[in-house]
């Protein structure tokens, strides 16, 4: 039995046990959404059998001209179509007959809409048209056999039913690709076979002038488009956007830079910009990664080998055996940033290999002991200028022994975490008189006394000095010459003190040294007050060019207003280059407009940390040469100069009225500004204004 005997044998029975096809069937089953739209349009029962007849006539017509050997199957297909009456909506599969025409009916007209557009002849129209007919007609009989061929419960068990459902797979797999065909087809056109199950409405896009089928709700405002231009349209809109967005950050780019990214390297360079490094700096951190395979660094720079000695140092690799890389008889200055991994031992080999040293600066020292500093005084003939740090296992009495043999020579001293006490500074009082700089900063036994011993003694005073007079007399076994001023010192600098430090003795070391002084730093000394400031420091500081009094809240802000009003008036005519008024909260923006009256036109350095309490942009503004009004200033307009050109460094960290703006116009009047730190200020964002040479530390929008 062939496909079409099977077709008509089961064509014979209705699912209700009845006789099949004639006008007596009267049960209908339920109505797709599709059998209703066909309906609406006009596409009835006889509509369907003329075009099933017109598509036999088309596939005979084309079997004719030799399209294939299975002609008589083809003619044999269509004559059973013919000869077979239409079921009712109410048997099974009817819904995908009517499917399947639906689909060759919008296929035809999307083919035909094509040809108009693309200017096609009436012969490749013709072949269209045909090989579409043919497809409907095979589509059709395949339909067909799955409609009859679907099991019927008739209660003879499971058996049956199962034999039935392979002999449908069979019947299904026998002509695939024609199945296939309509599927891309549909899926194309937005439809697939339970399009009329799932429901939905036909619409025009109005883009391509094709019609799909469209479900669920549909806003008005929208256009009405098919899958594949809507799929296109949002394909150029996100394009579109993508080269605005590039084009906006190149615009954009001149106003706003882009974030610098700030990384920190374990050689020693800290913070580097992020970009390609100079040949140089590839060479030395080269060296710095393998120094334990180098011999000897060879004729190299100094500042080439002050960096290698800050990578090394930095990479904690400073130790007995990498020691002698930077020792030698030829070197004059030996500099060394971490000596925690020295040994004493380690530490007295500079005076066996580098004798001829001028220059010593050792930081975090905490193995040099009072053997090692004896080492120093007697064999580093020729030092000069010493930098220790950390050397916390010195005392008083090795330090009287190094002043009295190293002490003339001496024309720098600096030494900070120490044990720095009264027998100590006696003697570096004592024998030290050609000291130029002098820092003894953070000690922990430095106190009032030895404050007092760097001005002239009082008659009241004497008595209290004899104790350590004696003490050093004896460890001396000597006389103790008089007492006399450091002459020659410029530079001091006591910040910090540990013990509380009185206002008038301070007061009196400034009226002793004040008058020669260059660089003043009085850092944390908290008791000094207004009279120190108006009575001690502005008479006796005609040469003061660096001033810090960081940490000084007691002194008020009419006093520093004063003091800076007196020095352009009087004293400190040529103004100062380095100010440092950090965590002075007492300051306000008539002290900065006084600032900028007295060191306008010298003024290099700034540190404003943490002035937040009372300073506003008022007072920021005066760097840039903004006055404040008449009613808030007693000093005439005319005489306020106009900022400070010569400014390069500022910091103005925790000082949160520090704006995008502020910045803008400090720019604008300080040309040579180079580094602006800004830590703990929100308002200056990656929008703050730049330029070349100019960069900003800390920024909330570089470090994020």
């Amino acid at each position: 039995m062939d496909l079409n005997d099977r077709a008509r044998g089961s064509g014979s029975r209705n699912p209700r046990g009845g006789a099949s096809g004639g006008t007596g069937n009267t049960i209908k089953g339920p109505h797709s959404a599709l059998t209703d739209y066909l309906q609406e349009i006009g596409v009835s029962r006889h509509f369907r059998e003329r075009r099933r007849a017109e598509t036999a006539a088309a596939t005979a017509a084309a079997r004719g001209q030799g399209q294939g050997q299975g002609q008589g199957q083809e003619q044999q297909s269509a004559a059973t179509l013919e000869q077979q009456p239409t079921p009712d909506r109410g048997e099974l599969g009817a819904d995908s007959a009517d499917a399947a025409l639906a689909r060759d009916l919008q296929d035809e007209e999307n083919e035909e809409a094509e040809t108009a557009d693309s200017g096609v002849g009436s012969s490749r129209m013709a072949t269209r048209h045909s090989s579409r007919q043919h497809t409907a007609v095979v589509a059709a009989s395949v339909a067909a056999v799955v409609t009859t061929e679907i099991p019927i419960d008739t209660g003879k068990g499971k058996g049956a039913a199962k034999g039935k459902g392979k002999k449908k797979k069979m019947d299904s797999d026998s002509e695939p690709d024609n199945d296939e065909k309509g599927d891309e087809a549909d899926q194309r056109a937005g439809l697939n076979r339970s399009s009329a199950r799932k429901g939905g409405r036909m619409k025009q896009c109005e883009v391509c002038d094709k019609r799909f089928l469209l479900r669920g709700e549909h806003d008005e405002t929208d256009r009405l488009l098919c899958p594949n231009c809507r799929r296109s349209i949002e394909k150029s809109q996100n394009e579109a956007a993508a080269v605005s967005k590039r084009a906006h950050a190149i615009t954009s780019s001149t106003a706003a830079p882009k974030r610098r990214r700030l990384k920190k390297t374990a050689d020693g360079l800290l913070e580097l910009e992020a970009g390609l490094p100079t040949l140089q700096d590839l060479c030395v951190r080269a060296i710095a990664k393998h120094v334990d395979q180098v011999e000897s660094f060879g004729d190299i720079s100094v500042q080439s080998l002050n960096k290698l000695c800050r990578i090394i140092c930095k990479m904690r690799v400073l130790d007995e055996h990498t020691l002698g890389l930077f020792l030698g008889a030829d070197r004059t200055s030996v500099v060394l940033y971490d000596c925690t991994r020295l040994t004493k031992d380690a530490l007295a080999r500079i005076v066996r290999m580098s004798p001829g040293v001028q220059t010593l600066a050792l930081e975090y020292c905490g193995r040099l002991d009072s053997g090692v500093l004896d080492a120093f005084g007697v064999g580093l003939r020729q030092l000069a200028r010493v930098q220790l740090e950390g050397a916390f296992l010195v005392d008083d009495t090795a330090w009287a022994r190094f002043f009295r043999v190293a002490g003339p020579r001496l024309r720098s001293f600096q030494v900070r975490f120490s044990g720095f006490g009264p027998v100590a500074m006696r003697a570096l009082i004592t024998h030290c008189q050609g000291l130029e700089e002098l820092r003894v900063s953070e000690c922990t036994d430095f106190n009032a006394d030895c404050l007092g011993m760097l001005a002239a003694p009082l008659t009241e005073t004497e008595e209290a000095l004899q104790e350590p007079e004696r003490l050093l007399r004896d460890q001396l076994s000597g006389e103790v010459a008089p007492w006399r001023p450091l002459a020659r010192l410029k530079s001091l600098d006591l910040g910090h003190p540990h013990l509380v430090m009185s206002s008038k003795t301070a007061m009196r070391v400034i009226k002793t040294l004040g008058s020669q002084l260059r660089v003043l730093d009085l850092s944390g000394f908290k008791d000094i007050d207004d009279d120190f400031l108006l009575l001690g420091l502005a008479p006796h500081s005609q040469h003061l060019q660096e001033l810090s009094l960081a940490e000084c809240n007691s002194i008020s802000a009419e006093a520093l207003a004063q003091f800076f009003a007196q020095g352009a008036e009087t004293t400190m005519g040529r103004g100062l280059t380095r100010l440092s008024l950090s965590r002075c909260y007492l300051l306000t923006d008539a002290v900065m407009h006084a600032v900028v009256r007295h060191s306008c036109c010298s003024l290099r350095s700034l540190d404003l940390n943490s002035v937040d309490d009372n300073l506003s942009e008022k007072g920021l503004l005066a760097l840039a040469g903004h006055v404040l009004p008449a009613e808030e200033e007693e000093v005439a307009a005319s005489s306020v100069v106009k900022g400070c050109p010569y400014l390069e460094d500022v910091d103005l960290s925790w000082v949160r009225c520090t704006s995008d703006s502020v910045m803008e116009n400090i720019l604008e009047t300080c040309g040579r500004l180079t580094q602006a730190k800004v830590y703990g200020c929100p308002e200056v964002t990656i929008f703050a204004p730049t330029r070349p040479g100019l960069s900003y530390v800390g920024r909330v929008c570089d470090t994020l």
